[in-house]
């Protein structure tokens, strides 16, 4: 009989900033359209992730591309409490605005954990999958 393994079942949740799955090990984050990720907002979403985890920690895709702006104290947050559960973080981007801002996140902020920045999700998976559970 196979082995029930929870980091590889899959489950979602949809909240009013985010859609959280977690698919084949691989934690996935979508970002719903936001003018500014500020403090408060990135609290709420990091509350949120903590609590759909439920102790256990993934490699993490972060899909931003809908986010207009964060303010800096969010980046910092993100940085450091965002990043708890997380062994690996993949940056989804699409506009060079956003390349600039998670550019400047990875080089300024200094996140915890590996951290690359991607324009297309299949890439940001095949990077995540190293990092997967065994």
């Amino acid at each position: 009989m196979a082995k029930f393994d929870k980091n590889y079942e899959t489950k979602s949740k949809s909240t009013d900033y985010v859609t959280m799955k977690v698919h084949d090990g691989i934690f996935y984050m979508y970002y719903k359209p936001l003018r500014l990720l500020d403090i408060h907002i990135a609290k709420a979403i990091v509350k949120e992730r903590l609590a759909f985890k439920e102790g256990v920690p993934y490699p993490s895709l972060f899909d931003i591309q809908r986010v207009e702006h964060s303010t800096k104290e969010a980046r910092d947050y993100m940085a450091d409490k965002g990043n708890d559960l997380v062994q690996a973080s993949a940056i989804m981007v699409s506009s060079p605005m956003l390349r600039m801002m998670a550019n400047f996140y990875i080089m300024v902020n200094r996140p915890k954990n590996p951290t690359r920045m991607f324009t297309d999700e299949k890439s940001a998976v095949e990077w995540l999958t190293q990092f997967r559970e065994k």
